[in-house]
């Protein structure tokens, strides 16, 4: 019995640590538009995404590693490295 749900629990840890190493690498640029890139705006935007824009962009913090939805974040976005969202 516990042969049956060793290897589910043994491909799902292969999965989660794999999908963390692999994830999205940035700047791409084929793949992803820019709002903001390490500091600096990217032409032609001047400011961040207010209102219903800011749920569009995805905000990288290089430090954490983490990956979140602009929607959520208070205060200033300046901590991030990355704010992007997938080319149309």
């Amino acid at each position: 019995m516990l042969r049956r749900w060793y290897r589910p629990i043994l491909l799902s840890a292969f999965c989660l640590l794999t999908s963390a190493c692999f994830g999205p690498t940035h700047p791409d640029t084929a793949r992803y538009e820019y709002l903001y890139l390490n500091g600096a705006f990217v032409s032609p935007h001047k400011t961040f995404p207010e209102g219903v824009e800011r749920g569009k962009w995805q905000c990288y913090d290089g430090k954490t590693g983490e990956t979140l939805n602009c929607t959520f974040v208070r205060g200033g976005f300046e901590h991030f490295q990355y704010i992007f969202r997938e080319r149309r």
